[in-house]
């Protein structure tokens, strides 16, 4: 693992303890506690000078010299604030101070807003490619985060506290899928949420429900081309009127549907890949031009079957209540179980839509298909 610079770079130039972290002598011995991780780390008479010096905000090559002053060599001095300093930032027990204005942004994720603060510009770009669209700054948000990088890996802190620690080219969909547990998934009790990509055209929404592989996010992207509106490829939230929002993220396409949007999505293969933790690369495509904003009544529900590839593409309508149970199916309610109000909420969709299975082979015949559905052709 590479050393943090001392005295040379400016988001790791100040450092201070992490929330939740705290210092005391037991039996005379020096030791650190972690209230996130709930574990004790003794040090050594250095590492326990440099704690203390971080605590009174001395800088770092200031605590440099002053080790060497304490009767180590100034090589030995740097090696020991380096290691230090290295595995306190890997296990989230310091925190920099990151106060770049040029790297920070807000986004909306649900019914919360947050901002993001990163070292470098490198780790912005990736998280921001998560989100269809982003400000430089917000009055007032739910949750902040702060992200820097360690060598190759990067950490992030949330109100203080570290969260998440993994390789940079991890970072983006690991930070998607934390963000998605503990902020979409636990947020607002009124919502419903409905696994499932959502395009518009003009002001009806269609919404496309699948099993992971199925090629949800693939047609969604044969259907921006086609001209549809883009509102989200994988989590909509049902509201209490029935209407529909879609959660803010750009549409994850996996490796094995590159080559099928080449025709589509010119440029698509410059994306940087990210690699998820489940061992799949992916790209997180920007469709900023295409969003469509607030929120929408719902005039179709397409659910996908993919068939042989000599099956050609048709719609089978279904009834209210074999939409409702396979809605129910693909639902998470976010107070853990549907309620009542979470069925009526479901009830109150179905009934002013026309649900289908669309079983199809290839995304532009599926596209064919639709389109005749949004024209009124079927």
């Amino acid at each position: 693992m590479h050393a943090p610079p001392t005295g040379s770079s400016p988001d790791l130039a100040v450092l201070r303890p992490a929330a939740g972290t705290s210092f005391a002598l037991i039996d005379q011995l020096p030791v650190l506690f972690s209230e996130d991780d709930q574990q004790l780390l003794e040090l050594n008479d250095v590492a326990a000078f440099i704690w203390c010096s971080l605590q009174d905000a001395v800088p770092l090559d200031a605590i440099s010299g002053q080790l060497a002053e304490r009767g180590l060599t100034p090589a030995a001095a740097r090696e020991s604030l380096r290691d230090a300093l290295n595995q306190w930032l890997s296990a989230g027990l310091i925190v920099p101070c990151i106060d770049a204005a040029d790297f920070v942004f807000t986004a909306p994720v649900g019914r919360t807003s947050i901002e993001i603060r990163t070292s470098d510009v490198q780790i912005m770009n990736h998280l921001r490619s998560l989100f269809v669209a982003t400000t430089s700054r917000a009055a007032s948000v739910d949750a902040r985060f702060t992200v820097h990088r360690v060598g190759d890996t990067s950490i992030v802190m949330r109100d203080g506290r570290k969260v998440l620690g993994c390789a940079i080219n991890e970072l983006a969909p690991t930070f998607k899928a934390y963000v998605i547990e503990h902020l979409l998934l636990a947020g607002d009790g009124r919502d419903v949420i409905f696994h499932a990509a959502a395009v518009t055209s003009g002001d009806r929404g269609l919404l496309i429900s699948a099993p992971p592989g199925t090629g949800k996010s693939t047609l969604t992207m044969h259907l921006l081309k086609a001209g549809f509106g883009y509102a989200t490829d994988d989590i909509v939230f049902i509201g209490t009127d029935g209407w529909i929002r879609g959660a803010p993220f750009t549409p994850t396409l996996k490796s094995n549907s590159w080559p099928l949007i080449d025709d589509v999505r010119l440029g698509a293969g410059g994306v940087p890949i990210h690699d998820r933790l489940d061992g799949h690369a992916v790209r997180y495509l920007d469709v900023e031009a295409h969003i469509h904003e607030g929120a929408i009544p719902v005039d179709w529900i397409v659910f996908l079957e993919r068939g042989s590839d000599r099956t050609p593409p048709a719609l089978t309508e279904l009834n209210e209540l074999d939409t409702l149970k396979r809605i129910i199916a693909a639902s998470f309610a976010t107070q853990g179980k549907l309620t009542g109000d979470g069925f009526r909420i479901l009830k109150r969709l179905v009934s002013h839509t026309r649900a289908f299975v669309l079983q199809y082979a290839e995304a532009t015949d599926a596209t064919g298909k639709l389109i005749e559905l949004r024209d009124g052709e079927l």
